[in-house]
């Protein structure tokens, strides 16, 4: 039950690993609580808080730990990513990325769900509010997706919850007494005669959940929750997955950010992140969370890769309304400046994430280099060969399912081109200029192999992802290594304030080609736009002068103004003409943190304060557990009290005062065995102990008052009472002091 709705609690995330995840910590916090559940319900609970953490440092933060278990860093991670849980949720609609906040809140709500449910059925015997945690997770799912509800999680689910309710049923009917059949039987069979009824309700109710929801008004709608932020609050969030939806496009205008630039003016695509594989339904990125990039950990870091040539742009980016992870960046990215985080970067994509996501005001630096090679050089490119076979099956590969229509259509469009780069050109400028193809957002967004094939053949109608999406295909389909980029188009240049503005209409998608000796290339296959970099798109291809004279390694490192070594590269600090002063006092660290007083983690102080703050956490835990482990002597005293205060009669107080005794000499080490009888008890105690006869004594008033009909008069009792206190004395005088120091934080494991 607890493991199929974590499952589909899962599915509130992308791709399948969440759903793994989350039934693995589901089936791991019930089989834990199976095992302390006849233990104390703190300890079962404290058990089980341990294993959590050490199960979502491995799952979650594995860069953190040590032998696989969490050390500080773990502690301090999980801290930061649960104060980042509503800013994320805040800015992620469902199904969202499966980014640190929601994966680790994910994560603790399966196994807490788990625990509760478990404690629900055992401990309180209360099967109905046992199925409450689990069935709030698929309420839940079933809110906010979009495609309602799934049999193949909630048939599951439903006969758990059956089979719970049948076991608790047979257990309830257990305590009334034997019934005849089953008497003496450990391990009989049910008759079918006894069970046949059973059988048939269960079944009558699994069929009814089954069939019920497709009857009912509203089965499969969108969900009824929006998870994102409210109106006056909002911040778009763009997914990386091919999705730029006409709604997006169509609504009015949300500020995402602002970019300034060096060189001045120089405009740019702001790409966010790369979709590289696609299913036949849609183009998604092969790693979304880009949990196998890089860790950038501090500011004014060279990125890994080879250095490009071409020319040096600088962005300084300010953001409003944009809230995601996925940073925008001129591509290539080579340095990125992001003080107070830790970003990482996927070298392949030319991806920046940084898993606490942005908000308003939140600002960092980049240096890209703008790659526009020269179109001969383009043309000499005659196969993609020296690329690899590995890359190249994976930058090519589509479902073995396409419709072979698709790839007619690219050979009919591309095969008289004389070259490679050509052929490229020709798909562009088909689905661009001389297809008879029109911009569109008045239509249904669309990504599958049939989408694509209608669009390239009946509607001739879409907007960015139609086109980008239909491109890539058509490239694929004929051994090009193609991706798709998503992020925004320049946006609109503000003389007055010497930025560029960035909006939700910006959001766009184009086309990447992997060229040997030149890396990915941008293309751009939809009408009305240009991307500004590409300028070996944008003129004939052959006889051409180069748009753009590429930059030597030794410019690219006076132009980031690093000094040292890059990649093996020797570099030099040059002067900077009067151009690229901006270039030189933003590399200065000062400077860098003026311009950005009052953005999140603006300087190196409010990563002290962070840091700070994380020690405080810990100093309070630590405090808390010192608090914890020196209260236990004055609980365990006040609980013994009150249990012989509270006797109402004699015979009770009696036994309060043996139970007393017993307790106080587990403390000690010679506590009452399970089953073990009191003449048992008493025999080991006089064996290993030299006690007189208050122990004689207190056994017989004990056995009197548990078996005896006899009254007994309240002269025992406070006849008991002393014997108890003079036998827990001898006791711990024969332990020695510090053992009995030690006993008064001892804490008996079986109750």
């Amino acid at each position: 039950m607890d493991v199929s709705a974590a499952a589909a609690f899962g599915r509130v995330l992308v791709g399948r690993a969440p759903s793994l995840r989350l039934a693995l910590a589901a089936g791991i916090a019930v089989l834990l609580a199976g095992a302390m559940e006849r233990r104390h319900i703190l300890l079962a609970a404290v058990v089980s808080a341990a294993a959590f953490v050490v199960f979502a440092a491995l799952m979650v933060f594995p860069d953190t730990t040590r032998i696989g278990f969490p050390t500080a860093g773990t502690f301090r991670a999980m801290g930061a990513a649960f104060g980042a849980v509503g800013r994320t949720a805040n800015v992620q609609a469902a199904p969202a990325l499966p980014l640190t906040p929601l994966m680790l809140a994910a994560l603790t709500a399966a196994w807490a769900a788990a625990f509760s449910s478990h404690a629900l059925a055992i401990r309180a015997r209360s099967p109905f509010l046992a199925v409450v945690p689990p069935a709030a997770l698929i309420a839940f799912t079933n809110l906010v997706m979009k495609d309602g509800v799934r049999p193949a999680y909630v048939i599951p689910f439903l006969a758990s919850v059956i089979a719970l309710l049948f076991a608790d049923g047979l257990w309830r009917l257990g305590q009334w007494g034997p019934i005849t059949m089953w008497h003496g039987r450990r391990s009989a069979r049910l008759p079918a005669t006894t069970t046949r009824g059973a059988r048939r309700v269960a079944v009558a109710c699994l069929g009814i959940a089954l069939i019920a929801p497709g009857l009912l008004p509203g089965f499969r709608s969108p969900g009824l929750v929006d998870v994102q932020g409210k109106q006056q609050t909002a911040r778009v969030s763009i997914n990386p997955i091919v999705d730029i939806r006409a709604q997006l496009l169509s609504n009015p205008n949300a500020n995402m950010f602002t970019v300034r630039t060096d060189p001045p003016q120089q405009a740019a695509y702001w790409r966010i992140a790369v979709d590289d594989v696609f299913n036949g339904r849609q183009w998604s990125p092969s790693d979304p969370g880009v949990s196998r990039g890089t860790v950038i950990p501090a500011s004014l870091q060279p990125l890994p890769g080879t250095l490009p040539p071409g020319a040096i742009m600088r962005q300084h980016f300010v953001f409003q309304q944009y809230g995601q992870p996925h940073l925008p960046a001129a591509y290539q990215p080579i340095a990125v400046d992001v003080p107070g985080e830790q970003v990482r970067y996927d070298p392949t994509g030319g991806v920046l994430f940084d898993a606490n996501g942005t908000n308003s005001k939140f600002s960092y630096d980049v240096t890209s280099v703008e790659l526009n090679p020269n179109p001969d050089a383009l043309d000499a490119v005659t196969s993609f060969d020296a690329l690899g076979p590995t890359t190249l099956a994976h930058f090519t590969k589509l479902p073995s399912d396409t419709p072979s229509e698709i790839a007619a259509i690219g050979h009919r469009v591309s095969d008289s081109a004389p070259t490679l780069y050509r052929k490229i050109l020709a798909i562009q400028d088909y689905l661009k200029l001389t297809g008879g193809f029109r911009y569109s957002v008045k239509v249904p967004p669309g990504h599958s192999t049939n989408d694509i094939l209608r669009f390239l053949t009946t509607t001739k109608a879409g907007f960015c992802e139609q086109f980008a999406g239909s491109m890539a295909v058509l490239l694929r389909s004929l051994g090009v290594p193609t991706r798709v980029a998503v992020g925004f188009t320049s946006g609109a240049y503000d003389p007055n304030a010497d930025l560029w503005r960035v909006t939700s209409q910006d959001a766009h998608a184009w086309v990447e080609v992997l060229f040997p000796g030149f890396g990915w290339l941008a293309f751009e296959p939809t009408p009305g736009r240009s991307n500004p970099v590409a300028g070996y798109t944008n003129f004939p291809p052959s006889g051409s002068p180069s748009p753009q004279a590429g930059s030597t390694p030794a410019q690219i490192c006076r132009a980031i103004l690093f000094g040292g070594r890059i990649n093996g590269q020797e570099c030099v600090n040059a002067p900077a003409s009067k151009k690229n002063a901006s270039v030189n006092a933003s590399a200065n660290p000062d400077v860098l943190a003026q311009r950005r007083a009052g953005g999140r983690g603006a300087t190196g102080h409010g990563a002290a304060q962070s840091m700070r703050g994380h020690r405080l956490i810990l100093y309070g835990l630590a405090l808390l557990l010192i608090l914890a482990v020196a209260a236990i002597p004055g609980v365990k005293l006040v609980r013994r009290r009150l249990a012989l205060t509270r006797s109402a009669d004699a015979r009770a107080r009696i036994l309060a005062a043996y139970v007393v005794l017993s307790q106080r000499a587990g403390d000690l080490g010679w506590g009452r065995r399970p089953a073990e009888t009191l003449m048992e008890y008493r025999t080991r105690l006089k064996k290993g102990l030299s006690l007189d006869g208050d122990l004689d004594n207190l056994t017989d008033l004990a056995g009197r008052a548990a078996y005896a009909d006899a009254t007994l008069s309240t002269d025992a009792a406070d006849q008991a009472r002393t014997s108890a206190r003079r036998v827990a004395q001898q006791i711990r005088r024969s332990a020695g002091f510090g053992k009995s120091v030690a006993g008064w934080f001892r804490v008996d494991l079986r109750r």
